[in-house]
């Protein structure tokens, strides 16, 4: 006669303290390893350039391109200071003429957010300031204007009147401009950063307002287009 013995399984009862730090969380592929600097100075310019390298090499060629286009542009600008005459020799003399590229990131739970800042001066009244953002996923996917909504680019359609009014509420509001700059199409909603409460659009000068307003900025939280909310990138969207 054979006995086969049962042993009763063992279900762990440890209690894991409460102090006990949490695995850390697999990398992004947008996070920075390191910074990328071009430094070149010629007879009138001077260039400094910075962008972050980061764990994807797709991600980080979105970064060089830009970089590398916004030098081309530059150098495209001021190449009259090349040639001859009083204003060339006077650039030329005092090398006046700069670009300069620098980012700022913002990272939260939803989204890892870079901003460019491009201050060019190419010779005119005033240096040229203005903005490119890049905002990616936990995965690593650029965010787009239309993955924003559940309905695409139409989503703008929703968002332009709120934007429109909080502009409209400075003192010195110009309304031709911020009805021409807030109309829903793309290019004028091209630079924003992504939060889990809302997404906050950027405006350089002369977008919606004239040079000495600065850049301006607009927070639409997602109580404004909730029921067309991206429920992957808005925590809050129902």
């Amino acid at each position: 006669m054979v006995f086969l013995s049962h042993h009763p399984k063992v279900v762990s009862t440890a209690v894991v303290p409460e102090n006990t730090p949490l695995p850390a969380p697999a990398e992004w592929p947008s996070t920075k390893v390191s910074d990328k600097k071009i430094t070149e100075t010629g007879s009138y310019y001077s260039i400094n350039a910075t962008y972050p390298v980061t764990k994807n090499d797709v991600i980080t060629g979105y970064f060089s391109s830009f970089v590398q286009d916004s030098i081309t542009e530059f150098k495209s600008d001021t190449s009259w200071a090349a040639g001859s005459g009083a204003n060339s020799e006077a650039a030329a003399e005092d090398g006046l003429l700069s670009l300069n590229v620098t980012y700022t990131e913002q990272k939260n739970a939803n989204a890892d957010n870079y901003i460019f800042s491009v201050d060019e001066n190419s010779g005119g009244a005033h240096d040229l300031v203005s903005t490119k953002t890049f905002s990616f996923s936990a995965t690593g996917q650029l965010i787009t204007i239309s993955s924003l909504f559940t309905n695409g680019d139409d989503g703008l359609k929703t968002i332009a009147p709120y934007v429109a009014a909080q502009l409209a509420t400075a003192a010195d509001a110009d309304s031709s401009m911020i009805a021409q700059g807030t109309a829903p199409t793309d290019d004028n909603y091209q630079n924003f950063t992504v939060a889990p409460d809302g997404v906050t659009f950027i405006f350089d000068p002369y977008e919606v307002g004239p040079y000495s307003d600065g850049q301006q900025t607009v927070k639409v939280p997602v109580s404004a287009f909730a029921s067309i909310a991206s429920t992957d990138l808005f925590s809050s969207a129902q």
